[in-house]
């Protein structure tokens, strides 16, 4: 049985004024309630889905940013100390220039006046660092004994550790001596690293 759209609008042309508002209102209700189930609640939750997308993409480009950062960072330290290493490499010298070491830091006593008694490498103390695969390290200790003022001696050594050389210095001792107090004796065992290349 099939309704009658005629009958139908008779009925509802019959009813009183406020009733045929309750009922049209009761409708575009329906309506709207239908339209907010069936079309808004899911593009609500692909919006929600979207924002946590967006969210996670915004976490994920900063952090992309903070790594570049880290990474513009590390390789400027990697620079750095790959420039400190050259500095350090291009002061250890090779085994054959223990002479010429010896004279450099003769000639630099000479130029601040430290008055050096005695130079002398001990060749029978001398350490195996590492022996990388094509090159060895030495440490070889070589004993200096100086009389000076306090000054010219700190001159001295600031322009020995600013010298082509890598050395450790150690056994340091400082004695006054006896007849002038501004001369000093200087007893001290320097390592000097050097190299023999393979």
């Amino acid at each position: 049985m099939k309704p009658n759209l005629n009958k139908i609008l008779e009925q509802f042309n019959s009813l009183n004024e406020q009733t045929r508002y309750a009922a049209l209102g009761g409708a575009v209700f329906f309506i709207i309630l239908l339209d907010v189930f069936l079309l808004v609640m899911p593009q609500l939750g692909s919006i929600s889905d979207n924002n946590d997308q967006v969210k996670q993409l915004t976490d994920e480009t900063q952090q992309v940013l903070t790594d570049r950062q880290r990474i513009r960072q590390l390789k400027k330290n990697l620079d750095d100390s790959r420039a400190q290493l050259d500095a350090l490499t291009q002061k250890v010298r090779p085994v054959q220039e223990v002479p010429a070491i010896l004279g450099t830091i003769s000639s630099i006593a000479n130029d601040y006046g430290v008055k050096i008694d005695q130079l002398e490498p001990e060749k029978n103390h001398q350490e195996t660092l590492k022996a990388a695969s094509a090159d060895k390290y030495y440490a070889l200790p070589v004993l200096i004994k100086a009389h000076c003022g306090y000054h010219m001696f700190g001159h001295f050594l600031n322009k020995l550790e600013n010298e082509n050389m890598f050395f450790i210095m150690q056994d340091f001792i400082i004695q006054n001596d006896g007849t002038n107090t501004n001369t000093h004796s200087f007893s001290l065992t320097i390592n000097i690293i050097l190299v023999e290349k393979h």
